[in-house]
């Protein structure tokens, strides 16, 4: 048994401790919140909003490093 283990690859391993990471944020952060954008107002879990400005933050981070390394 203790060599099916070690047959598994590291990333698997980082993988599946993302995932339980990932879980126990959410779950963490069900709480519903609104937020202002100009005049609209949008509600929707906690843990869905900081996902979707995490995604936006590393967009903007990955289309100026493309555009510092083009230059």
């Amino acid at each position: 048994m203790l060599q099916r283990f070690r047959a598994v690859p590291a990333r698997v391993w980082f993988a599946l401790a993302l995932l339980v990471l990932a879980l126990v944020f959410i779950l963490q952060n069900r709480a519903s919140t609104s937020i202002e954008i100009f005049t609209l107002t949008i509600s929707a879990p906690l843990w869905l909003i900081l996902v979707i400005s995490v995604a936006v933050g590393l967009l903007i981070g990955v289309l100026l490093r493309t555009r510092r390394t083009r230059a």
